[in-house]
């Protein structure tokens, strides 16, 4: 597939998307949200790709949504119109959260409101320092939509995350990451090889496993304890079905690397 507001390649097994709306601080459009979403399933059906890392380059991950995109044609949007807007774009975020392969956000610059949001639906998110992360929507008169309000709070807690949601003030990326919002935050120059050598930690691992142990947190974080810990029961059990755990087992009876399959 052809992209403009977005560069997909490929280096060892690493899917690198690279979000190219730079003369708008790579604001999410309808264009490029359906061109990520490509992407990321282009990078999904690829049995090379382990790993898939999100980034917009040294100065902007993404400064949030095009206000053209929000304003739509130009006339008022009503609640119903903006609802029926809103399902693709809040399907995009349902995809990275539920990926089966790790994904790792490379964030710089700016991540606000839309771009936060994305970020936050990834499995890992590394920041250079100095790149501001925050919610600026009600400053607008409306509230993040794209789970914001959900993904944040779980992430932090409710107190910090309505400090961040209802004042729209952004943070930097050493306070986000005190927060738990962030894995790492490094100079800006080693921000892609930090991101890079993060997903190859992926390379050789059993990635059933690893996309079953993605799927049980994501999922037994909205439950009560007593059925998360039956679903992970029920998970791990259903892993003794697998080449992965027969090889993993093996090698390490007889003292050697593993060599994992991903089944």
């Amino acid at each position: 597939m052809t992209y403009s507001t977005v560069i997909y390649e490929k280096e060892d097994g690493l899917a690198i998307i690279t979000f190219n709306r730079p003369e708008r601080r790579n604001a999410l459009n309808e264009q490029m949200t359906a061109e990520i979403d490509a992407a990321l399933y282009e990078a999904e059906n690829d049995q090379d790709v382990y790993a898939v890392i999100l980034t917009g380059g040294p100065k902007a991950f993404i400064s949030g949504t095009d206000m053209d995109f929000l304003l739509g044609d130009g006339q008022a949007l009503t609640p119903q119109k903006m609802y029926k807007t809103w399902i693709p774009t809040q399907a995009i975020y349902r995809h990275i959260a539920g990926y089966r392969k790790p994904t790792i956000a490379a964030i710089a610059g700016f991540a606000l409101g839309g771009g936060l949001e994305l970020a936050l639906c990834c499995d890992f998110r590394i920041a250079a320092e100095k790149t501001r992360l925050g919610t600026p929507e009600i400053k607008l008169g409306i509230f993040p939509g794209a789970g914001g309000t959900q993904r944040l709070t779980r992430m932090i807690g409710i107190t910090r995350a309505k400090e961040l949601v209802l004042t729209g003030d952004p943070i930097f990326a050493e306070e986000a990451y005190q927060l738990g919002m962030l894995n790492r935050v490094v100079p800006v120059d080693a921000l892609l090889d930090e991101a890079k050598a993060f997903g190859k930690k992926f390379k050789n691992s059993p990635l059933f496993a690893v996309e079953m142990a993605k799927s049980i947190m994501d999922t037994g974080i909205n439950m009560g304890l007593k059925e998360a810990l039956e679903v992970e029961r029920l998970g791990f059990a259903m892993l003794y079905s697998t080449h992965d755990q027969s090889e993993g087992l093996k090698a390490f009876l007889e003292k050697r690397p593993p060599h994992f399959q991903g089944k």
